[in-house]
């Protein structure tokens, strides 16, 4: 699973306790569990732009405050610091790209739900006129 695969499913989770965003999908027949073979192809790019739209000083913020959550416990420990000085910067972006999106994905969903419900359901709706 790529790592927008893995926010949008993470983003999928949190929005599926609302009952309301819940209902769209199974009045067409759809559960979590059917819903995964679409996370690629109609729900990634759904996150994507929904994330994009986001961008500037807040979404900077709290990559930022991810990043730092993500860094902070693993920094104390002797053996990822020696690693981490032995990376490029490469292997370090794609490490906290990896450990990141999904945390991320979290936040914003917690931070914008209406904006990822529409752009969920919206992808979902256009899905299924696509047939």
């Amino acid at each position: 699973m790529c790592i927008d695969c893995r926010a949008t499913s993470r983003v999928l989770d949190h929005l599926w306790d609302d009952p309301d965003f819940r209902a769209a999908f199974t009045r067409e027949g759809y559960d979590l569990g059917k819903l995964a073979p679409l996370l690629h192809d109609i729900f990634a790019p759904a996150y994507r732009r929904a994330r994009r739209s986001l961008e500037g000083g807040q979404l900077e913020m709290l990559e930022a405050q991810v990043t730092e959550s993500i860094l902070a416990p693993l920094s104390d420990q002797p053996n990822f610091r020696e690693l981490w000085r032995e990376w490029s910067q490469r292997e370090r972006s794609e490490f906290l790209r990896e450990n990141a999106e999904m945390a991320l994905g979290q936040r914003l969903a917690e931070a914008y739900p209406t904006l990822f419900i529409d752009a969920y359901l919206d992808a979902f709706r256009a899905y299924l006129r696509r047939g």
